[in-house]
């Protein structure tokens, strides 16, 4: 036998009470097939065998991520990121450059925007990131995608600045003056500025709505969120990471991926969800879900599970408690935002394990958590006990 790769002058955990330590392995076909010392492997090498010199270091299977945001997160390694900044002035020092280098965005859009970044108790407003800037559209994302903090510019282009209808569970936060403090809780409220940004919201479809572009996107764009999503994979690899459990998913990004897999530019093996929200008929799960997931069902891409959020974050008071918040967010006795009622997410939940998938659940606040636990043990009830 003639070895595809050997990884050698490595450390293996082998497991193995008899032979606890190895030194190196070789791999064919895809499989590890040898594991011994660095001799009797390189022993197995050939002429076209790839050789791999661990130097020393602990070799490991690859990674497996079990909460993956894969299109948005790849399109923020691009993004101007706010991450560690504290007040105005840094703020503007960051952002006002970034700016000024690119004049051609709609919005100038950052990530990684922390809640407390003004300081304990003071969320960001409209007026504050008006004093950055003023005359272009300017937004934040929070690091966890449950809130964007916009500036009026931002909030006016896309028709937010006087409120609007919302889903269940999103907020336009209005002041006083009744107009938008320029706080846009969950998808539902700010979906419209994504849809100014590179991607027109695209990336984030897959978490905001579960749907497909529309209009479908053009082939250069298609082009365009292939290429970012190569990069975000790329992140993953240097990290060790080979294997991605997707928590937001459409049919877009299925076919991204497995376009990229047919172009052999996908490194990481991924499991796309059906994304099921609150607002969805029950009907939409037989209607789409099992076939989503037949059509998908390769060595690197599947789809195999089904995603819902049951409530918000508690940073925003949008997670769902079981009490009402202390301070300002308990203003109203305020206990969260119901994304799915809970007879709803029960059928919803019943019916996606009748199908025979996995469930993943959003559930961060005490009562998103205990509806979540009743509606799993609902579906036993209905469906039977089954290895899931």
């Amino acid at each position: 036998m003639t070895a595809d790769i050997i990884i050698h002058n490595g450390v293996l955990m082998t497991f193995d009470d008899q032979n606890p330590t190895a030194e190196a392995l070789a791999i064919e076909g895809g499989k590890i097939t040898q594991v011994g010392s660095n001799a009797g492997i390189m022993a197995l090498a050939g002429p076209a065998t790839r050789i791999i010199d661990a130097k020393g270091g602990t070799v490991l299977p690859g990674f497996i991520d079990s909460h993956v945001h894969l299109f948005g997160g790849s399109v923020e390694l691009d993004s101007l990121s706010l991450h560690g900044l504290k007040g105005l002035e840094a703020m503007r020092a960051a952002i006002l450059p970034y700016a000024e280098a690119n004049p051609e965005d709609q919005i100038i859009f950052c990530v990684m925007a922390d809640y407390g970044m003004l300081g304990t108790g003071k969320t960001p407003t409209r007026h504050d990131l008006d004093q950055i800037l003023s005359d272009r559209p300017l937004a934040m994302f929070a690091h966890d995608h449950h809130t964007i903090w916009a500036n009026t510019a931002a909030l006016e282009a896309v028709g937010l600045l006087h409120g609007g209808e919302v889903d269940a569970g999103s907020e336009i936060v209005m002041g006083a003056d009744g107009l938008a403090t320029g706080a846009l809780l969950e998808p539902g409220a700010y979906s419209p500025i994504l849809e100014l940004t590179r991607h027109s919201g695209r990336e984030m479809l897959g978490l905001t709505t579960g749907k497909d572009p529309q209009p479908p996107a053009t082939a250069e764009q298609r082009k365009m969120d292939k290429d970012v999503i190569v990069r975000g994979l790329a992140h993953c690899a240097a990290q060790g990471i080979t294997g991605l459990h997707l928590m937001d998913g459409n049919r877009y990004q299925l076919e991204l991926l497995s376009e990229l897999e047919a172009e052999g530019r996908l490194l990481c093996r991924c499991n796309v969800p059906f994304h099921m929200k609150g607002t969805d008929p029950l009907e939409r799960i037989a209607a789409e879900a099992p076939a989503m997931r037949a059509d998908f069902q390769g060595d690197k891409v599947r789809c195999s599970h089904v995603k819902m959020f049951i409530d918000g974050v508690i940073e925003s008071g949008t997670a769902l408690m079981l009490k009402p918040y202390p301070g300002k967010l308990g203003e109203g006795k305020n206990m969260g935002e119901e994304v799915f009622t809970q007879e709803h997410f029960v059928a919803s939940c019943i019916e996606a394990d009748r199908l025979g998938f996995q469930i993943a659940v959003h559930a961060i606040g005490d009562a998103g958590v205990r509806r979540t636990i009743d509606a799993f043990e609902a579906a036993q009830g209905a469906n039977g006990k089954r290895d899931s």
